[in-house]
């Protein structure tokens, strides 16, 4: 059989040079409603398959990824991207804020309350541009759970890919809970505080060779150390605002 694609001679289901079907079936309505989603979600495999694995054992399949089983998983940088906008878009459509919006809101109202000036058109940037400052993010919190698990055999980057998945799979639940607490604004809060929850289950799986005691201690560590580093950043940024004005 002639491949249609690199025009070699192979045999089988697929040409063993370039990897394309040796079926090639003609495009229609029928081949578009089966190739679109596929191509954006791989939803015969990839996207729901990590879905549910990110559900059900997060830990345990987040550790198989980086330990070499990658073909069954949706990649996790993509996975961040498709689950945000998901998310963002569920959250435009019910006319509700974003997790980000939340917090940003709060943190104005305090603000104002202690009768401190509020930086508007940087949190107006954060709140338009939710997605960068996610990724934004991310790098930072990974460094604090690489810290805190220094002793594990786990790099860095290894740790950024945990960090994608459990944010990617948190945008999931916020969108799933945010229909069901569509009209209560007493428990808007509920949905970050089961994402933090969530990632304190996936870090409490993955890590599956420590203590008990001894993970929950390193997981409270991380969130510490990432706290302290933002905090740390924050009054740098200031200091160097101030310089830079006066």
């Amino acid at each position: 059989m002639k491949c249609k694609n690199c025009e070699k001679s192979f045999e089988g289901s697929y040409c063993n040079h370039c990897g394309q079907k040796s079926e090639i079936r003609r495009i229609d309505a029928k081949y578009l409603l089966h190739e679109i989603p596929n191509s954006v979600f791989q939803l015969d495999r990839g996207f729901l398959f990590t879905v549910k694995e990110l559900f059900l054992r997060p830990g345990h399949s987040i550790r198989a990824f980086l330990q070499g089983k990658r073909k069954p998983h949706y990649k996790p940088f993509a996975y961040l991207i498709i689950t945000f906008t998901l998310y963002a878009l569920a959250a435009y459509f019910m006319a509700r804020n974003t997790y980000i919006d939340d917090l940003l809101f709060g943190f104005k109202g305090r603000m104002m309350e202690s009768g401190e000036a509020v930086n508007t058109p940087i949190l107006d940037w954060i709140s338009a541009h939710q997605v960068y400052v996610t990724l934004l993010i991310l790098p930072f919190f990974s460094l604090a759970s690489y810290l805190a698990f220094i002793r594990s055999s786990y790099n860095y980057f290894e740790h950024l890919v945990l960090n994608l998945y459990i944010t990617g799979q948190q945008m999931i639940i916020y969108l799933i809970l945010g229909f069901i607490f569509f009209q209560d604004n007493v428990l808007t809060g509920v949905p970050i505080l089961i994402g933090f929850f969530y990632n304190f289950w996936v870090y409490y799986q993955f890590f599956h060779h420590k203590r008990p005691m001894a993970k929950v201690g390193l997981i409270a560590l991380t969130y510490l150390t990432f706290v302290i580093g933002v905090l740390l950043i924050t009054v740098v940024a200031g200091n160097l605002a101030h310089l830079l004005a006066q």
